[in-house]
């Protein structure tokens, strides 16, 4: 069976990505609208009808816009972990149909695809990654997460595919008119992966089965797509990894389907 990665774009104004067989797919994070959520799946010559379910990282407005609605409308589950969904509730007085709680850590099955949720350092309630399996093939999703920490590097080690968060450059946050507060709590263990650790921890991540890297949810204001595709090259010239299909990972248009 052949696994597609279709990231249907990444950035503080909106996230997902479908892991998918040609029948059947997994949506992770639903961070735009329904409405944009379908026009990009339809732009990537995408049936909507072979996602099955959503499965969340955190509550973040740009992981979760258009959860709800989507849902709905598709008739399909929403994968999320108690943390996460109570403050969904709590704070947006939002209740998704066909909720299903997850704990990190636990793994859980979906169609073919067994899902393996584990914790992340990110400023959120309960946030995760996720390592999606199927037919020997391994996506490993880490869009938000302010270090890399023992466990993130086991669980995210010798996948096939790995999306990974590179969000700033550290001259360009420091030089941005963003508060010293702001800049801190980016900055911080709980904040966001700059580009410098994000391409420190390649070398770790990367095995010889890796096929496919997503450098996703680039700020718009402290970083440049162009500068983080220019230093990934280079890690990956580096490693003499030059055979891996490399994306960077744009917030207004999704990236080509990668076929695993």
């Amino acid at each position: 069976m052949e696994i597609g990665v279709s990231v249907l774009g990444g950035g503080s104004r909106g996230n997902a990505l479908l892991v998918h067989s040609r029948d059947y797919g997994i949506l992770v994070d639903a961070g735009f609208s329904r409405k944009e959520i379908l026009r990009r799946l339809k732009q990537e010559g995408i049936d909507a009808g072979i996602v099955k379910a959503i499965l969340v990282t955190h509550e973040h407005s740009d992981h979760i816009e258009g959860c709800r609605v989507l849902s709905e409308q598709l008739g399909i589950p929403v994968f999320v972990s108690a943390g996460t969904y109570e403050y969904v509730v709590r704070s947006r007085g939002d209740r998704w149909p066909q909720v299903k709680v997850f704990s990190p850590g636990s793994t859980f099955s979906c169609g073919d695809f067994l899902v393996s949720p584990f914790a992340v350092q990110h400023d959120a309630v309960e946030p995760v990654g996720f390592v999606i399996s199927c037919g020997g093939y391994k996506v490993g999703v880490a869009t938000d997460l302010g270090c890399i920490n023992e466990l993130a590097r086991q669980r995210l080690h010798d996948c096939t595919a790995l999306v990974l968060e590179s969000n700033y450059d550290q001259d360009l946050l420091r030089e941005s008119e963003r508060s010293l507060a702001l800049k801190r709590r980016i900055m911080g263990r709980h904040g966001h992966l700059d580009n410098r650790d994000a391409m420190a921890a390649l070398p770790e991540l990367l095995t010889a089965h890796t096929k496919a890297l997503f450098l996703t949810h680039i700020s718009s204001e402290c970083n440049r797509p162009e500068l983080v595709a220019k230093i990934a090259a280079g890690k990956l010239q580096e490693l003499g990894r030059q055979d891996i299909i490399f994306h960077v990972v744009l917030q207004d248009e999704p990236t080509a389907t990668v076929w695993l």
